[in-house]
């Protein structure tokens, strides 16, 4: 906490990106004998954590621990955790990941300047890998790899490799990304929420080999699935009284408990009209499969006129559901529909291809994914394109 506070007054970028992250301890018990515990990043269960080993934390001083968390941010930043292929070497994907994060020897990307430059392991503990001043300084992960693939003064790490050792320069562990149940789209989004947040906090004031980076994160590159299930997770009561479970503080005969499962009532307004394709419709309903064992789903098929309703989705009816509709578009009315029929629930979400109209703004959450980047949306509402808008190099 001291280290991050130190980096909110020197880099806010970095301090206010670090004070979104999760710090949870750890006695990172996968890593094999010999190898130096420190700290480590990771995505699990909708979520970034980073972990810390106390015993390391404790031998570090706030500087140290300074350059530590900014190696671990610019892994995030630069989206290390799910840019690893089966077809890389461990050993070298690691060194090529920690140059990227590093920079040149000469000018550092990382360390806390305290009269000196600070980096996170001491030259005793082992010898960071930096950038060869040959090479070009602003190249991706995947470009360095390569290098280190063919380039004779990485023999060594070549020799390492083979023989499936490690490298005692690693300021970070990076075993558990291989590990990660989530995708990259997933990843991204969650990198992007907090990197928008850090960016409006600090007034604008980021780290300038970063600028370019940060602006590529930032494209529209969204994945609607993910968005959906982070909706859900944040927005909506997932909790609800029942007598079919006992209570586990009070086990009293009468009283209720709790149950997590389908608290929350989503309404969902599916276009049908003949310009929606067959494989958005499937991806749609894929997506309702998957969060239909924590809410209530009910299912609106509309193009310009009522197709038909599904009161309550259950998992796997999918397969039963017929498509009906393809012809003009109307999405105003089913909106309007829902509301008059109080049917709306906790949120109303609607799938579109965004050539239609929209209801005027209702006083209930509405998500509307829009399946193409040219197609319109409403003015209100939580909006998700499923096709990314073009954006110029």
């Amino acid at each position: 906490m001291a280290a991050r506070c130190r980096i909110l007054t020197t880099s806010p970028f970095y301090g206010h990106f670090s004070m979104q992250l999760p710090w949870c301890r750890s006695d990172f018990g996968w890593v094999p004998p010999g190898q130096m515990k420190t700290v480590a990043v990771r995505g699990a269960k909708g979520r970034i954590e980073c972990l810390w080993y106390p015993p390391f934390v404790g031998s570090r001083t706030i500087p140290q621990l300074y350059a530590a968390i900014q190696h671990e941010i610019e892994h995030l930043v630069r989206m290390h955790l799910a840019r690893y292929s089966k077809k890389y070497n461990a050993l070298l994907w690691n060194l090529a990941i920690d140059m990227c994060v590093n920079g040149l020897e000469s000018n550092p990307r990382i360390g806390c300047l305290d009269n000196k430059l600070v980096m996170p392991i001491s030259p005793e503990e082992g010898k960071l890998i930096f950038i060869p001043a040959t090479w070009k300084s602003d190249e991706s992960a995947e470009y360095y790899y390569s290098l280190i693939e063919k380039d004779p003064k990485f023999e060594w790490a070549r020799k390492l490799a083979k023989k499936q050792s490690f490298y005692d320069g690693m300021v970070d562990d990076h075993s558990l990304w291989k590990k990660s149940d989530m995708s990259e789209d997933e990843l991204r989004q969650l990198v992007k929420d907090i990197t928008v947040q850090a960016i409006d906090r600090s007034q604008g004031r980021i780290p300038g080999h970063l600028a370019g980076l940060l602006e590529r994160l930032n494209t529209p590159i969204i994945s609607w699935r993910h968005m959906l299930r982070q909706y859900f997770g944040h927005h909506l009561g997932n909790r609800r009284k029942t007598y079919s479970r006992r209570d586990r503080r009070q086990d009293i005969f009468g009283l209720p408990g709790i149950s997590h499962h389908a608290a929350a009532k989503v309404s969902v307004i599916v276009d049908t009209s003949g310009s929606i394709s067959t494989e958005d419709l499937e991806q749609f309903f894929a997506e309702i499969e998957a969060i239909a064992y924590r809410a209530s789903v009910c299912i609106l098929q509309w193009d310009s006129k009522f197709q038909s309703f599904t009161a309550r989705y259950r998992r796997g009816k999918w397969k039963n559901i017929k498509i009906k509709g393809k012809g003009g578009t109307d999405m105003a009315s089913p909106v309007n529909w829902l509301e008059k029929n109080g049917l709306v629930g906790d949120v109303c979400i609607m799938l579109t291809d965004g050539e239609c109209n929209y209801a005027e703004k209702k006083p209930f959450p509405m998500i509307t994914c829009v399946t193409t980047s040219r197609g319109s949306a409403p003015s209100w509402g939580k909006v998700i394109r499923m096709e990314p808008i073009a954006v110029k190099e």
